[in-house]
């Protein structure tokens, strides 16, 4: 009976200050797609050395080669755990579900020989084409955490990258 008691207390409290849920889910997609690469199968590659008709014969030919530059990438996308969210007070409340993923990529620069000057592994940003982020890589153009927002913070409005995910998939209540 005590118990019940304290719950019940609680409820009107609850109720009053809202409520606030995060659930990680399983994601829903088990399936892995595009070519994983692991370090292992990179071994072979020689910066000065290995040819690009070398990597692709190694590698295979499930790539995406720059439009512009002399490189291509091996990209994967790997499922992660979903997160469910929602909150509610008395007058209104809102809820979605966000998918996640890993995104990754095995990027590789050629010189003009078309042997291989330097190769990295990379995790993708969502918010950018796999052309432009290539590219950025290849021309070296590192940005700062000021610049970036590292990832966490829209650096145009300074606000968390995770609220903005929230809005694009709340369903409004009122």
């Amino acid at each position: 009976m005590k118990t019940f008691n304290t719950v019940a207390s609680l409820v009107p409290i609850l109720l009053l200050a809202g409520c606030i849920g995060v659930i990680p889910l399983p994601a829903s997609d088990h399936q892995v797609h595009g070519q994983v690469i692991e370090g292992s199968q990179t071994q072979f590659i020689i910066a000065g050395q290995t040819t690009r008709m070398e990597v692709i014969a190694h590698l295979g030919g499930q790539f995406r080669d720059s439009p512009r530059l002399p490189a291509l990438a091996y990209s994967w996308e790997k499922p992660a755990a979903d997160i469910a969210w929602w909150f509610f007070t008395l007058e209104n409340g809102a809820g979605g579900h966000y998918e996640r993923s890993h995104w990754r990529s095995f990027f590789i620069e050629f010189d003009a020989d078309g042997k291989v000057c330097r190769t990295r592994f990379v995790r993708l940003s969502q918010d950018r084409s796999l052309d432009e982020q290539l590219e950025d890589w290849v021309l070296r153009k590192h940005k700062s955490f000021k610049e970036t927002g590292g990832g966490i913070f829209d650096p145009d409005t300074g606000r968390p990258r995770f609220t903005e995910k929230m809005e694009e998939s709340a369903t409004w209540a009122h």
